[in-house]
């Protein structure tokens, strides 16, 4: 061959093989990249020495398959090296028992087949060795209307209650307690007026308890609105909506408004259903007064009359015909079931005379007694059929109250045991 073929072939050669490698250089590896690393406490108050956490790291991108290197910078041992791993990863250590709080910084790092991998850092904060009600409280209370809810946890996982220490205000709150079959708690407890007529406004402190701790915390303002009669109605309304077999409760007789003057009404009954049981010389005249257990009206009528009746003629006597026209409870009720009873009674103003329009006001009032729990409601009902006469004088007819069903928001009693 000679010297110039040899030099053709020479020049061929080298740029056949410059032209292949145009353009196809090869790209480096970046490697996996960590996008979530983070750390999950068990117990809801926080990280706490000598309690379990849980590590999780999450990546994208590299090459299969991948190791993971997590060194926890001392919180808790030992550290993981070089384990097999796929995204999202996840471990759970027991942390070092600490005499006072500490903040750590973990570091993963993951690494690809091609030995590619940045690190990562997770700076956290661990408790000391957490006390037996660090993860116990009353973590919200909220109020809607004369409503509370009370919520809380024992992250332990022991069975909690709330029970309802006190109460402002003038109000009345029932339960008395919750109790959880659980480790958390959301306990409703409903809020009444001592006075319904005057209505109130408080707050109320409770108590979240399990065997060995408790919390307490005290609510936002608690509402109670005023209960108002409308006009021409009259109402048997027992002053507490909730109560016990043991518990007495006390029923007022209240009227609203007259729209005209009034004159007499006649033959009207409270009517009481089975279990539900009037308490022998508990009627008192008027607004019930405080510590006084209602006296028997035949012995004493003076001073079971000294409360008023009508509000416009406070504190004058009561009833007219006293003993004729407020009868005593009756037992057997004809066209009712066995076991109902009644007061029935008619109603005259004072002095013979008719009483002002607008006139309102607290009647009487008795204390009625149950026998067994339940929901008891009372009714306002014709007695013998006697017409109801609300008002009248010399250039009207005979006019009938609005409203005698006793069909109002207030005219039932929950009994519990």
């Amino acid at each position: 061959m000679s010297l110039l073929a040899l030099a053709i072939l020479l020049t061929t050669s080298l740029c056949a093989c410059d032209t292949r490698n145009i353009g196809t250089k090869a790209q480096p590896d970046t490697g996996p990249v960590i996008t979530s690393f983070t750390v999950t406490p068990e117990d809801p108050a926080g990280l706490f020495g000598d309690l379990d956490a849980t590590f999780k790291v999450k990546w994208e991108g590299g090459t299969a398959p991948y190791s993971i290197s997590l060194d926890f910078g001392g919180a808790a041992l030992p550290s993981v090296e070089s384990q097999p791993a796929s995204s999202p990863f996840a471990v759970t250590r027991t942390l070092v028992n600490l005499a006072a709080a500490q903040s750590f910084t973990a570091v993963a790092t993951v690494t690809d087949a091609n030995g590619f991998g940045q690190p990562a850092t997770l700076a956290f904060n661990v408790g000391a060795l957490r006390g037996p009600c660090d993860g116990f409280a009353i973590d919200g209370i909220s109020v809607v209307g004369n409503q509370v809810t009370v919520s809380g946890y024992d992250s332990d996982g022991d069975k909690v209650s709330v029970t309802l220490d006190s109460v402002t205000g003038g109000l009345v709150g029932h339960p008395e307690r919750v109790d959880s079959e659980s480790s958390s708690i959301d306990a409703v407890f409903t809020f009444e007026a001592g006075d319904l007529f005057a209505g109130g406004t408080g707050t109320a402190t409770f108590t979240l308890s399990d065997e060995d701790c408790t919390d307490t915390d005290t609510s936002g303002t608690i509402t109670v609105e005023p209960f108002y009669l409308p006009d021409d109605t009259l109402a048997a309304v027992p002053l507490i909506d909730h109560a016990t077999v043991a518990d007495t409760v006390k029923v007022v007789i209240a009227t609203g408004p007259t729209a005209n003057p009034f004159q007499f009404m006649t033959g009207v009954s409270i009517l009481f259903p089975p279990g539900c049981k009037y308490v022998a010389n508990s009627l008192d005249y008027g607004a019930p007064v405080p510590g006084d257990p209602g006296l028997n009206p035949a012995a004493d009528k003076d001073q079971e009359s000294v409360d008023g009746i009508w509000t416009t003629v406070y504190p004058a006597s009561g009833f007219l015909g006293l003993g004729d026209n407020l009868l005593v409870p009756d037992k057997v009720i004809a066209g009712w079931p066995p076991d109902y009873s009644a007061i029935d009674f008619n109603i005259t103003p004072l002095g013979g005379g008719d009483a002002p329009a607008g006139t309102a006001g607290l009647l009487f009032n008795f204390n009625l007694e149950f026998s067994a729990p339940g929901v008891y409601q009372l009714d306002i009902l014709l007695f013998d059929e006697v017409n109801r006469t609300y008002y009248q004088d010399g250039s009207q007819a005979i006019y009938q109250w609005a409203d005698i069903s006793n069909e109002n928001e207030h005219n039932t009693v929950t009994v519990t045991p």
